[in-house]
């Protein structure tokens, strides 16, 4: 059904989803500017998201392929 270069494409999309959603919500949340608060959804929201990515790509990588 699925090719494994294809598993292993679709998989390091969303590993690298992941890493840049990670990445904004490090500078969105963390480094200090003009919100003088710390807004709780983005950072709630920017969590989710990566733990979402990251369990798409174990997923996909642990997928078995069939060659016909």
């Amino acid at each position: 059904m699925h090719d494994k270069d294809e598993l292993n494409v679709v998989s390091d999309f969303f590993l690298d989803g992941a890493k840049i959603i990670f990445a904004s919500l490090v500078v969105g949340v963390f480094v200090p500017g003009a919100v003088s608060q710390m807004p709780w959804l983005t950072f709630l929201i920017g969590i989710v998201t990566t733990v979402l990515f990251l369990s798409i790509a174990a997923k996909l990588s642990k997928m078995e392929y069939k060659k016909l």
